[in-house]
């Protein structure tokens, strides 16, 4: 008898990884390859300037990760981040293009900021949560217009979102200047509604933190924001991989024209998905204008939308990925400011460094898709039963269907 290393293994099959193993193997090293592919591209601009690539990154980590400012920083940076990535990648998984997460975030932001000023004597939990909910819902009617011309004339949402940006952005601007500035500020170049009430603020993080040992500077202004984001990102993950219209939303995205054929009725899943997105991304702007300014004035953060569409690309539209993924940007963020001001070097390499592991991972996940397709193909020919000789079908059914049959 021989041993059983000398058996011969069955046709299809091959020693290593299992073909499941394989391609979770790549997942992983798809965006660690690009960063390190990033890191190459960056340390080329480095050299030319007269630095050392490898002290300059080795300052990069020292500051970013060794000091609770620049942790704090990181985290504070990461907020807006998370939902501008999760507001995308919804709109992304049910195969839309909603670029318009900026101008709804800043209708979001004035939402906000009307409940916060304009409503008083409430209580803090009655007042913080209808102040979120205005802002919700501010970013939800901004995504409205463009998914109903889509779904009903076949508008394209990227040309009609991009459009909803500049409105946004010049009503915003009009209704601050004209509106809605505070009286107080008339005769100063200031351009600010009114201070907020002190019961439409997020909470500090900070009395947490130092009760748990973790001490981060005054200054700070990391906020309860953070928590919410990240526990918005499980739920969102095990809303698309747990319950039915998430596989209803997978299915769509796959293959629209199979998800129509088994009775899934598309319009319903995108007008759904882009609402979610929309309403996600009213919260974009309120890290800034709840947890650390108290008033939305004319100069806060813009391109945190476009932002977010780094963000996903990066997560590959996963919502836990969105975390990892803005905690990257967030990093690369606070990195730029140490190496600038301790190394000298340019603040626009480490921007560099970004674009390129952005395409990278871009270009990585494209070829990741295009071997599971293949992987797949080649699955399915295994699987299938070896065809008959056409002589033996021929003799079987002598008067079957086909060219000169009785079918």
């Amino acid at each position: 008898m021989k041993p059983a290393a000398g058996r011969r293994l069955k046709p299809g099959l091959r020693p290593g990884l299992s073909p499941r193993w394989r391609l979770w193997l790549l997942q992983v090293l798809a965006p660690l390859l690009a960063i390190l592919f990033g890191a190459l591209v960056a340390s080329v601009i480095i050299l030319f300037i007269g630095k050392d690539p490898l002290a300059v990154y080795g300052l990069m980590l020292r500051f970013s990760l060794t000091r609770p400012d620049s942790i704090a920083s990181i985290l504070f940076k990461a907020t807006p981040l998370i939902f501008a990535g999760l507001a995308v990648a919804m709109s992304f998984r049910a195969a839309l293009w909603n670029i318009g997460v900026e101008g709804q975030y800043y209708v979001g932001a004035l939402c906000a900021a009307l409940v916060a000023f304009g409503v008083k004597g409430l209580p803090v939990v009655v007042h913080l949560p209808l102040t979120l909910l205005a802002a919700v819902a501010g970013g939800m009617a901004w995504a409205l217009l463009p998914i109903v011309l889509k779904l009903r004339r076949g508008a394209h949402e990227v040309i009609t979102t991009i459009m909803m940006n500049h409105i946004a952005a010049a009503v915003l601007l009009y209704l601050l200047a004209d509106v809605l500035r505070d009286p107080a500020q008339a005769g100063t170049p200031r351009v600010r509604t009114p201070v907020f009430e002190p019961t439409a603020l997020v909470p500090s993080l900070r009395p947490l933190l130092d009760a748990v040992g973790f001490r981060i500077p005054g200054y700070s202004s990391l906020n309860w924001l953070l928590p919410a984001g990240l526990l918005l990102a499980g739920l969102l993950y095990l809303f698309l991989t747990r319950t039915r219209f998430g596989y209803e939303v997978r299915a769509v995205a796959l293959n629209p024209d199979a998800a129509e054929a088994a009775g899934i009725r598309i319009a319903r899943v995108q007008f759904l998905m882009f609402l979610l997105s929309g309403g996600i991304a009213g919260l974009v702007g309120l890290n800034d204008v709840l947890g650390f300014f108290g008033y939305l004035d004319i100069d806060f953060p813009k391109g945190l939308g476009f932002l977010g569409i780094s963000v996903a690309l990066l997560a590959k539209n996963n919502p836990l990925g969105v975390i990892l993924a803005a905690l990257l940007i967030g990093f690369l963020d606070r990195g730029a400011q140490g190496v600038q001001v301790f190394a000298g070097v340019p603040r626009e390499v480490i921007t560099i460094l970004q674009a390129v592991i952005i395409l990278a991972i871009v270009v990585a996940y494209e070829l990741l898709t295009r071997y599971v397709r293949v992987l797949r193909k080649r699955e399915a020919e295994r699987a299938a039963p070896p065809a008959a000789p056409s002589g033996t079908l021929a003799a079987a059914a002598p008067g079957g269907p086909g060219p000169g049959g009785g079918g």
